[in-house]
């Protein structure tokens, strides 16, 4: 399938159109090509996505044909794609290097070590302090001599979310953790919920995993908490989603997720904040989770609390590809 594409050129008149366009005249099941490579492609209608208090619907896109791949020096090309991100400025060979032809390895270990840097003063954020500007394409520079690598696995999971499935990318890009190959099952979470509770499950292990993990969904609120030995911190909670399908105990098992912020890295959280007032709440975020079960025997409800802590802007990126007017904003 690779990557989500959002214009292509319709068969018939041999002009490009829009996702949204080919949306709006019911062309789903009709002939379109790849603007770059000519490739065929096939057009999905919007779907719907139904969380706990509303249903949204998702963009539609244009992805390749079952089978087909997209020409070597096409933008699309999922392995190209990854090239480009290898060859960016500092050779990071050490976190990033080709296995074989059309496969490369990453090292999550380093992504680790590259976490665990304290980051510098003022560094954490992409927002302008003040709310001024246009927060979502502002950039700041992640300092300290790891944070080349986080950036590097930044652009990792951007590629990433713009993909349907897991599938998508593991046969051109390998996880490694130490000695140990890592599943993108086993790595990449969301937005279907049946994922968070496979991460809740592998992370409540007695041999709990020590690699980073990558979450993605929608913030559907943030809000202030207060530390018990002083300070606070931003908790920005990720919609939770509507299930019906119980245990065999009668429970609803239902994930809540949450990205969690000090509120010293005041840049990133300024960074959170003014894209959420600006309805662009889709987040991927990458770091260290902590799962917890706690059920209420009065709803016959378990919920599955995992949080993530992040405190660089390499670790976050948000992005929309919801229709904004079904959010109920």
């Amino acid at each position: 399938m690779g990557v989500k594409i959002e214009i292509a050129i319709y068969s018939e008149t041999g002009k490009p159109m829009s996702n949204l366009k080919a949306n709006e005249q019911e062309l789903n099941g009709k002939n379109f090509t790849c603007p770059y490579c000519s490739k065929g492609l096939i057009f999905r209608k919007s779907g719907k996505r139904k969380l706990e208090n509303r249903t949204i619907d998702i963009s539609p896109y244009f992805y390749l044909e079952k089978g087909i791949e997209h020409g070597p020096g096409c933008r699309y090309n999922t392995f190209g794609q990854i090239e480009i991100i290898a060859r960016q400025p500092l050779a990071l060979t050490d976190f990033m290097e080709k296995k074989k032809e059309n496969q490369m390895a990453i090292r999550l270990q380093v992504v680790k070590k590259a976490m665990a840097e304290p980051p510098e003063d003022g560094e954490g954020g992409t927002a302008d302090p003040k709310g001024k500007g246009d927060a979502q394409n502002k950039k700041y520079k992640n300092s300290g001599s790891m944070a080349p690598y986080l950036s590097r696995m930044k652009d990792i999971m951007v590629l990433r979310s713009r993909m349907e499935e897991n599938k998508d990318i593991k046969k051109y890009l390998k996880l490694e953790y130490g000695k140990k190959t890592i599943s993108w099952d086993k790595f990449y979470f969301g937005p279907e919920y049946k994922g968070f509770l496979e991460l809740s499950k592998y992370f409540r292990n007695k041999q709990a995993p020590k690699h980073p993990v990558c979450v993605e969904g929608i913030i559907k609120e943030y809000k202030k908490v207060q530390k018990k030995r002083g300070g606070y911190f931003y908790s920005f909670l990720l919609e939770k989603p509507f299930i019906e399908d119980t245990d065999t105990e009668g429970y609803h098992h239902i994930p809540s997720v949450s990205l969690n912020i000090d509120a010293e890295h005041e840049r990133l959280v300024n960074y959170m904040k003014d894209n959420y007032q600006k309805h662009v709440k889709q987040v991927v975020a990458y770091g260290d989770p902590y799962a917890e079960v706690k059920p209420s025997e009065a709803q016959k409800i378990k919920y599955h609390n995992i949080s993530i802590w992040i405190n660089r802007t390499a670790q976050v990126h948000l992005f929309n590809d919801v229709f904004t007017q079904l959010l109920g904003e």
